[in-house]
């Protein structure tokens, strides 16, 4: 049974510097990759409707107020949580991380599956969020060998 020495010990071969770098670089990533990039493919295949009721696909404005705060401090916090992971995977083995990586990128998007019927639209969403995820799997991978 692990102890709590065990654990701390766990924590204590991360590198927290490089880990708060890595965290802020894959956040940027997304702000990168959900507008500049692919940003208008990813909002058709989702077919993003906001609070009010706008299609902002179809070029309507949403006028509701923002729940931009909120979002983006949950979605943080997530990128944070993902990436504590591979500082804890990576140094114990490489395949491991990428294992994870692969099962989570699988299950996330089998999961998808079920809420898009259409084919086309399911394949648009889930090579973006998934090439994505791979991305910022790297870039963790990376940045926990530094």
């Amino acid at each position: 049974m692990e102890t709590i020495v065990d654990i701390l010990d766990l924590f204590s071969g991360i590198s927290w510097l490089w880990y708060v770098i890595s965290v802020v670089v894959a956040f940027g990533m997304g702000a990168l990759w959900y507008t500049v990039l692919f940003g208008k493919k990813w909002i058709k295949a989702v077919n993003y409707v906001c609070l009010c009721g706008a299609n902002i696909y179809d070029g309507e404005e949403c006028t509701c107020k923002g729940r931009f705060p909120w979002e983006m401090l949950f979605q943080f916090m997530g990128t944070a949580l993902i990436g504590l992971m591979y500082f804890l995977l990576t140094p114990v083995s490489l395949w491991l991380s990428i294992i994870a990586c692969v099962a989570f990128a699988g299950w996330t998007k089998s999961m998808l599956k079920f809420q898009i019927a259409g084919w086309s639209r399911y394949i648009t969403l889930a090579m973006i969020d998934v090439g994505y995820f791979v991305v910022v799997s790297v870039i963790f991978i990376l940045f926990s060998y530094l």
